[in-house]
């Protein structure tokens, strides 16, 4: 908007600025934020505990791929770089991971032993999300703008909420397995170790018992003997000799 004005018979011009519409990036995060966790108390509080209850965890832990898997075609190819549509399907997708998905994930490891664990939760919490999370920064940093996030990020997208969709599939049915059968993985690996270990104990325990009655049998043990008991000179035998 421009301001004309007539000073001494010269013209002036001056450009008026007006504020900008719309909101600044930490406006949006602010608001981003407070929608999460707002989603995430109300699903934990109320959605979790019933899909639990009614459904299982063959279904409810199928629920969050179904859900990414719906958003990448539509944020990838339906509606490319709608900023509404990936605000609220962004936070859904938060909400779901905190209150559905993280918990139904810990339900999983109840039929494992200790050492299966923890070693899955190393390979899944900080091996598998930090290479995730790096693939898919080298991804955009190739990409380098929007129109080449959607280009080179959409097929990666989509075949990792497929690969995330089927094994989320296959779990739940193993687990189902599990729980019914009463069977633990891992636990006979560990029930055998802990076997050998007890086996080996119960020997060193055999072989002191051995050395304590042996001792208790023989008064003239070195462990029970009087340190002021004098001892008796040993016994030199004398042998003749016979000159040839």
């Amino acid at each position: 908007i421009t301001d004309e004005s007539e000073v001494d018979g010269i013209s002036s011009e001056k450009v008026v600025e007006q504020p900008r519409e719309g909101i600044t990036y930490i406006q949006f995060m602010g608001w981003y934020g407070q929608t999460v966790n707002i989603l995430s108390l109300f699903l934990s509080f109320y959605a979790f505990p019933r899909l639990i209850k009614h459904y299982g965890l063959r279904i409810t832990i199928r629920i969050f791929p179904t859900f990414l898997l719906f958003v990448t075609i539509f944020a990838f190819v339906l509606l490319p770089r709608n900023l509404y549509f990936l605000f609220i399907s962004l936070s859904l997708c938060k909400a779901l991971t905190y209150s559905v998905h993280d918990p139904a994930e810990e339900v999983l490891y109840m039929p494992t032993s200790d050492s299966i664990k923890f070693r899955a939760k190393f390979w899944i919490d900080v091996v598998g999300q930090r290479v995730a999370k790096a693939v898919g920064s080298a991804i955009n940093n190739y990409a380098g703008s929007v129109e080449g996030i959607v280009i080179y990020g959409s097929l990666p997208s989509v075949v990792a909420s497929i690969a995330l969709w089927l094994a989320c599939y296959q779990v739940g049915i193993l687990f189902d397995g599990l729980i019914q059968s009463g069977d633990v993985v891992g636990f006979e690996k560990e029930e055998l170790v802990l076997g050998v270990e007890m086996a080996n104990l119960e020997d060193n325990e055999e072989v002191e018992d051995t050395m304590t009655n042996h001792y208790d049998d023989d008064d003239d043990s070195p462990l029970f003997r009087d340190p002021e008991e004098e001892l008796s000179p040993p016994t030199i035998a004398c042998v003749d000799r016979v000159s040839l």
